[in-house]
């Protein structure tokens, strides 16, 4: 799909681009950041500004996202056209919350809690955290008041759009209507005619060949191919390196003891609470000799951990928070801290219940690793010192020198066109650049893996072309055999329905067993059916039987195939269900009279766009 993209993304596309691989900020929104940064303004509505601060952070944000996606085929035109989306968007917000202010609707703090607490993102095994709600936020440089007031705005300007949704409707009859229509089923039955079963019963003439390839001439262009000349310098043309003493493997070992070892975890109890007041009053509760575990589920807000008593299990330093960490990797086995303060407002009461102490493998036990280390660490360090001097050569020389000064193999390639999938996409994309084939030049050395460096030349090249007969007249053959054989499969699918149509049972029966066709009996299908060459779609497309009688069909499928259709009978399912084809409907007149309400509040409104600073 990229690659599509790379090459598409020119003009309206770019819109399109941006359109559907633009990402969203997951947590926030477009103007939904509260900073102190200053009043400047990209734009302004009805005299209000649009802070510039916020609209370069999701610029910033939305531009990483596309380069990181489309890479080198990011373009300014495309850059351009996510800059006009975002202010356009950002207006949209801003024009809808003025919208809602007008008509003096708010939204409840308890409604901002609900829709944060139902955000995955903010979840720990399906349940609502405290710590990862206030760990998120700090990662991104928000506060919870900052970001609670953010999702109000959020809420308020998304209420715009359920009081629209509640003024779409539609009658209890045309809701039975569609509901009927969406689930009805269908009697299908039918039968596949294919042209390679026809192709032999085709007669095609050398006339005919040549006619049609001189008619179609531009279908037969060989693109154009090189040949390259290739040297390889890889990990694995370094000499194997020799058994290190036993002094070196001791120090590889102390320089490498993070590989060997197992950090100290510890698993602790905490309850977390939002007054200081209570978290003391807690405390006091434990050291008096309350049990940990039942205040823990009683009080804890951490709704991931309260009903196991507060239990986190196991975790390693830097997992948990900084003030957490100092104070749970300070305690003894079985201590309750003190009264632990975050920066955002909450607090801990700790209880270390377990330690597993850091444990390091030992050296004669990692020994045969550390060996293959120490000979792969070698290895690298050969390649890459003898890769300045291979890049210093390959520019100056030609590859037969490279080649022998390196002791490898100068190795050619067959011909290969741009499109070609044989060999690595760098090493294509090298062959046919201009310095290889206009100027004669070797290439820059080429990284095809972290092991493996390449550098090539041209050896030769063919021009495109257009074929000669000789060379195509099988492919011309097959082409006009396939041709010929989907007329004759048209003509007997129309001539089979049409015998069905008018009764004639003796002329069916004779088609069918004439050809070897047997009907395919799918029986009562849905819309939802998923049937091979769409019959699903076309059975539901045809006329539907009258008076009990069948509906024949004869439909061209591809140039492979062609279908009879034999629709006998409809109807509604025994047991009534709601499709949700009403709300899918009235969603989508929502949808459009939302756009509606954008359009008239981007009329009345002063607008103002200080497009030198986009």
């Amino acid at each position: 799909m990229l690659s599509a993209i790379r090459n598409k993304s020119k003009g309206w596309v770019a819109y399109v681009v941006v359109g559907f691989i633009t990402i969203p900020f997951a947590l926030f929104g477009i103007q939904d950041y509260v900073s102190g940064s200053s009043n400047a303004s990209i734009a302004t509505v009805d005299g209000e500004d649009i802070d510039i601060n916020i609209y370069y952070q999701e610029l910033n944000t939305q531009q990483r996202n596309l380069q990181q996606q489309l890479g080198a085929a990011y373009s300014q035109e495309i850059d351009n056209a996510l800059k006009q989306t975002l202010i356009d968007s950002m207006i949209n917000e801003k024009l809808v919350e003025n919208f809602a202010s007008s008509l003096d609707i708010v939204t409840l703090d308890d409604e901002v809690r609900s829709v944060i607490e139902m955000n995955q993102a903010f979840q720990v095994d399906g349940e609502f955290s405290e710590d990862r709600y206030s760990q998120l936020l700090r990662l991104n440089s928000y506060s919870p008041a900052g970001y609670e007031i953010a999702q109000s705005r959020a809420l308020t300007r998304d209420q715009i759009k359920r009081n629209l949704s509640s003024s779409a409707f539609m009658s209890s009859t045309q809701i039975k209507q569609l509901n009927d229509l969406a689930s009805q089923e269908r009697e299908v039955s039918y039968i596949a005619l294919n042209t390679k079963d026809y192709e032999g019963q085709v007669s095609v003439s050398q006339s005919e060949i040549s006619d049609y390839f001189n008619e179609n001439r531009s279908s037969f262009i060989e693109s154009r191919k090189v040949k390259v000349d290739f040297v390889e310098l890889s990990l694995e043309d370094m000499q194997e390196p020799a058994n290190p003493d036993e002094e070196t493997l001791q120090s590889l070992y102390d320089d490498n003891s993070e590989l060997y070892t197992n950090s100290e975890r510890r698993r602790a109890q905490h309850i977390l609470i939002e007054s200081e007041e209570i978290a003391k009053d807690l405390l006091d509760q434990i050291n008096q000799g309350a049990d940990f575990s039942e205040l823990a589920i009683a009080n804890s807000k951490d709704t991931s951990s309260n009903e196991k008593g507060g239990d986190l299990g196991f975790f390693e330093r830097d997992l948990m928070g900084a003030e957490f960490d100092e104070a749970a990797f300070a305690m003894s086995l079985g201590e309750v801290s003190e009264i632990v303060s975050t920066d955002y407002g909450y607090f801990h009461i700790i209880k270390l219940t377990d330690i597993e102490i850091e444990t390091v493998q030992s050296f004669d036990d990692v020994r045969e690793q550390l060996v293959a280390l120490h000979k792969n660490n070698v290895s690298k360090k050969m390649l890459f010192d003898l890769l300045e001097e291979f890049t210093s050569l390959a520019y100056e020389e030609s590859l037969d020198m490279v080649a022998n000064q390196f002791g490898l193999e100068l190795q050619t390639s067959d011909y290969f066109a741009n499109s070609s999938q044989q060999f690595d996409e760098a090493f294509v994309s090298a062959a046919f650049s201009a310095a290889v084939i206009d100027d004669g030049e070797n290439s820059e050395v080429i990284e095809l893996s972290a092991e493996k460096f390449v550098v090539l030349s041209l050896s030769s090249s063919q021009p495109e072309r257009e074929k000669e007969l000789d060379e195509v007249k099988d492919q011309v053959a097959s082409i006009l055999s396939n041709i010929g054989a989907k007329i004759l499969i048209e003509d007997l699918s129309l001539s089979i329905a049409t015998a069905l149509e008018s009764g004639d049972e003796l002329m069916t029966n004779k088609l069918l067993a004439d050809n070897g066709l047997e009907w395919n009996a799918e029986g009562w299908i849905s819309r939802a059916a998923e049937l091979p060459f769409d019959v699903t779609s076309i059975a539901f497309s045809i006329p539907k039987p009258i008076d009990g009688e069948h509906t024949y069909s004869a439909q061209s499928v591809d140039n492979l195939t062609s279908l009879v259709v034999d629709l006998s009978g409809v109807r509604l399912p025994e047991e009534e269900t709601d499709t949700g084809i009403a709300a899918l409907y009235l969603g989508q007149e929502n949808n459009e009279m939302f756009v509606s309400l954008i359009k008239q509040l981007r009329e009345s409104a002063d607008i103002k766009i200080f497009s030198d600073l986009l």
